[in-house]
């Protein structure tokens, strides 16, 4: 009897587990108090646009699945915490692999702060889209976002920030993703330790740290394609101690800049690019341009290749500092550099200052 009576109990223990492991919740409301999403009562299924409130904290437990219904979109004007862990991550995605439209941030949010990492947040989260959806899969209008230990995958743009919003991403993985990133100007970046593969475009605008990221087999899709820097007004893009490994067209691109603008780019490695560097000769002289102690291994088409239009001056020189330029002797070098020696349509021409050595990061 005591036996049976166990076996009754063992039982409904499982049906109670099965049960309660495949619980499923519907939200189709806004969120206007404090919330708490479990991995118990997962997968949330979000079945129309969702506004987190204003002074509204959502917070998103380890292992919790989000499933987004066609087209929708969380939008955030107050607090969204997901701290999954290595063993258990939060996932987002769309519902039935359905396009979905990403998460929006506005700038009333609950900004993260690194002094006492409170705010919003991403750690340990997977986000998955479509290809070209969603087209902005976390954009944020001004508010302050910290993401870590995640990864994006299928997506049109990966991250977007505007209107002065600051961004902390570190420890994160990029696969499939048209663009990365897309630092608008007046935005605030620190980009480290980060690793992005088969993807297109990075675009940076506003003042950028990208550090210690490994970025391999970008595509040369569209007008613009690899790392690219458009800086409107003032800003530094500081760009050190990466990777950038086989890009079908160009590793970076300087494509504008004024004279309140930096571009910085020293410590990197690069190997197996078509083109490493492809430098705006009207702008690269405009502003602060430094790039040295960097080792350009090899290349496909050119080391550096100038673009039109050029300033009004008809001797210009754009000077690159001390690197590693491979094997190549002076003569080879200066044949490695699309300019005015090798195309009469550019007026600028490259003057290297080479380092026979390769250098240690």
């Amino acid at each position: 009897m005591l036996c049976k009576k166990s076996l009754l109990l063992l039982s409904l223990f499982w049906i109670c587990t099965y049960f309660s492991a495949m619980a499923t919740t519907y939200i189709g409301q806004s969120i206007d108090h404090h919330n708490t999403w479990t991995k118990s009562n997962s997968p949330y299924i979000i079945t129309t646009d969702l506004l987190v409130k204003k002074g509204i904290t959502l917070t998103i437990e380890p292992g919790t699945k989000v499933f987004f219904s066609k087209e929708t979109q969380m939008t955030v004007a107050g607090n969204l915490v997901a701290k999954g862990n290595k063993s258990q991550k939060i996932s987002f995605t769309g519902l039935n692999n359905s396009d979905w439209n990403g998460l929006f941030f506005t700038k009333t949010c609950n900004d993260y702060n690194p002094e006492n990492q409170e705010g919003v947040c991403f750690n340990y989260c997977t986000f998955k889209g479509t290809g070209n959806a969603p087209t902005h899969l976390i954009r944020s209008k001004g508010c302050n976002i910290n993401i870590a230990n995640c990864s994006i995958e299928s997506c049109y743009t990966a991250i977007q920030t505007e209107r002065q919003a600051k961004l902390w991403l570190t420890k994160s993985c990029f696969k499939h993703c048209n663009r990365v990133l897309n630092i608008r100007n007046t935005s605030l970046a620190t980009v480290t330790q980060n690793k992005m593969t088969n993807c297109n475009s990075i675009m940076l605008g506003g003042t950028t740290i990208f550090k210690e990221n490994a970025l391999k087999n970008f595509t040369g899709n569209g007008r613009h394609s690899g790392l690219v820097v458009w800086m409107l007004g003032g800003g530094i893009i500081d760009i050190n101690n990466n990777q950038f490994i086989k890009f079908e067209d160009y590793a970076i691109k300087l494509y504008k800049m004024s004279h309140r603008s930096s571009f910085l780019v020293s410590n990197n490695d690069f190997k197996n690019n078509q083109t490493n560097l492809k430098l705006s000769c009207k702008y690269y002289n405009q502003g602060t341009s430094l790039v040295e102690n960097n080792n350009f291994y090899n290349y496909k088409q050119y080391h550096i290749s100038l673009f039109e239009p050029c300033s009004e001056e008809e001797n210009e020189v754009l000077k690159i500092g001390s690197n590693y330029w491979g094997k190549l002797s002076k003569e080879e070098l200066q044949k490695a550099a699309l300019d005015k020696k090798q195309d009469k349509n550019i007026s600028a021409q490259v003057q290297f200052n080479v380092s026979l050595k390769k250098i240690n990061h």
